[in-house]
């Protein structure tokens, strides 16, 4: 009887210890929107992705009476999107 008294909890102990070592971190990850960019005044602003499909013209954006301003998908970009339409996209800016 005193064995099981002994045995039972360091049994017990090293298998908690054990277990902490075998759970994995739970916090789930934010999954990022993809994003687009514009320049405004040499200033990259980002904006919510433009569906703008592959196409001959430039895909841009038009804040009200502001813009166009061509859309890029990285900030290093150097050639805009493409796009099948020539009529700018209307979006709000920050």
């Amino acid at each position: 009887m005193k064995f099981k008294k002994l045995i039972l909890p360091m049994m017990a102990f090293i298998f908690a210890i054990g277990l902490t070592f075998a759970t994995t971190n739970l916090q789930t990850e934010k999954i990022q929107e993809p994003k687009d960019y514009i320049q405004l005044g040499g200033i990259w602003v980002e904006i919510p992705e433009q569906d703008c499909e592959q196409g001959g013209n430039i895909c841009q954006v038009a804040d009200g009476e502001n813009g166009p301003y061509d859309v890029f998908d990285e900030m290093s970009d150097t050639q805009p999107k493409s796009s099948v339409s020539a009529i700018p996209n209307q979006i709000t800016l920050p």
